[in-house]
């Protein structure tokens, strides 16, 4: 009897869990008209992990304290456990979502070294920053390759989660299948 209730309300949540997604999914569809790009995805899998831990890497080696920024950062699957692990370094969130904004706000609201900024992260200054992380779609892929070829610092790491930034060379290519798909992780040093 108590299993059999249990099992009832599970299911009721992961029904509601379902609506809130599918309700989030059709806003961000709605406003993103004005904007050029997807909806927030969050990074998963294979890819999220070997991201973190190229990421965790070149934090740890630099002997100074870096600039780290999220294009795209969503609720900040990505950006936060970096922030947590390296108080040293400043790390920035771009998303123009307000709603997943709020979100990471309010999770990083005790982190003096993060800031989440609410634009379009085509609008960043990627000249300053030391460590680029993006998990982009097609378009802002192709968009930002441009960007980066121009204004990425010299020694700059980026690590791109599945999509591969055209006209630059990988350093490194990492087979991140994940859920059966052939993911992959892109990681690029400008020289």
């Amino acid at each position: 009897m108590l299993a059999d209730v249990l099992l009832a309300l599970s299911a009721l949540v992961l029904m509601f869990v379902t609506i809130g997604l599918e309700l989030y999914f059709i806003y961000a569809i709605v406003i993103s008209k004005n904007c050029k790009y997807p909806p927030a995805f969050p990074s998963f899998g294979n890819m999220k992990r070997l991201s973190l831990a190229e990421a965790r890497k070149v934090l740890a080696e630099s002997g100074t304290p870096l600039r780290v920024v999220d294009l795209g950062c969503g609720t900040g699957t990505m950006l936060l456990p970096l922030a947590r692990e390296f108080p040293e370094h400043f790390f920035a969130g771009y998303d123009w979502d307000r709603f997943v904004t709020a979100i990471i706000r309010f999770r990083s609201r005790k982190m003096k070294n993060v800031e989440i900024i609410r634009d379009d992260f085509m609008k960043a200054d990627i000249a300053s920053y030391d460590l680029l992380l993006c998990f982009l779609d097609t378009k802002a892929a192709e968009d930002l390759s441009a960007e980066m070829k121009e204004k990425l610092k010299p020694g700059a790491v980026v690590i791109s989660n599945a999509f591969e930034l055209k006209g630059m060379v990988p350093e490194k290519i990492l087979d991140a299948k994940s859920y059966g798909m052939p993911l992959k992780v892109y990681v690029y040093k400008n020289k």
